[in-house]
């Protein structure tokens, strides 16, 4: 739609691309709520501008990256990053959710995961303008680490009001599974999960390799999305992810985002340039 990714400007720091078009993202309706009891629970709901034809729009929650231990539901300096996939998918008539989670230091395993719960059962019981029996979610490298342990854990998910409304989940750039050939992100992760032996049994991959055929086979078809330059780690673990999830009863289609890194492609969003993949994900929430 939009030819090759103008990948350099789409990540330069000063993100030219989204000042640009600052005032078409800031011109969607933003409001920001508390989903829990900390500081950090705040969540930040975008809203369509028109109203749809068939009824409420979908809801789309969307949980970014940050390595663990940094990212905003809307970054400074520029307050354009993540506003603008908020704008893009509410612009074309989906009701899209943006949560502050912890980070480490200051959580555990599953912590990171339970957050995602509590923002989307908040998100289906207060947000009335959005059809909460048509959820989606997404979640970019860290943020989808911890949605795909949210997805994997039963405990978490077969007892959340979201279990049977969730329509489909889009894991993108996610770290399946964390190796130590990632030593920075390795330090990290264990801190996170508490010791090496535990990074291993509790990374997404493990979990899915626990989890019982009935889970999987009750889980939303999920879309894995990887970048044409991504890590060699990440894109090595999303597709033997894909490929066991398929094997137990899983559905799985997996993209590849040609001339895209790992960050460009959710930067890219509002842009004008590399955001071919978000109109594809309309056409698959709206049907």
């Amino acid at each position: 739609m939009d030819g090759r990714p103008r990948t350099k400007e789409i990540v330069d720091p000063t993100y030219p691309l989204l000042e640009a078009n600052r005032s078409v993202i800031e011109s969607i309706r933003r409001e920001t709520f508390t989903y829990g009891s900390s500081d950090v629970h705040k969540l930040d709901v975008y809203y369509p501008p028109l109203p749809g034809s068939d009824g409420l729009p979908p809801i789309l929650g969307f949980f970014y990256g940050g390595g663990l231990v940094r990212g905003s539901r809307s970054s400074p300096p520029s307050y354009l990053v993540h506003n603008n996939l908020g704008a893009f998918f509410a612009s074309r008539g989906i009701l899209v959710v943006i949560p502050d989670y912890r980070l480490v230091p200051g959580i555990t395993f599953p912590e990171g995961s339970e957050d995602v719960r509590d923002a989307i059962e908040w998100t289906i019981e207060n947000v009335a303008e959005g059809d909460s029996n048509r959820v989606f979610l997404l979640g970019h490298s860290a943020g989808g680490l911890h949605l795909a342990s949210y997805l994997l854990l039963p405990s978490l998910y077969r007892s959340s009001s979201a279990f049977g409304r969730v329509h489909g989940a889009i894991l993108m750039g996610v770290p399946c599974e964390i190796l130590p050939s990632r030593p920075q992100f390795y330090a990290i992760a264990q801190h996170y999960y508490g010791s090496a032996k535990k990074v291993s049994a509790n990374h997404p991959l493990s979990l899915l390799r626990q989890a019982d055929d009935s889970h999987i086979c009750s889980l939303p078809p999920i879309r894995n999305i990887m970048a044409g330059s991504e890590p060699r780690a990440i894109s090595t673990s999303m597709r033997t992810f894909a490929r066991e999830c398929r094997k137990r009863g899983g559905t799985v289609d997996e993209f590849i985002l040609e001339g895209h890194d790992h960050l460009s492609p959710i930067l890219a969003l509002s842009s004008g340039s590399g955001e071919d993949w978000g109109y594809d994900v309309v056409r698959w929430i709206r049907g």
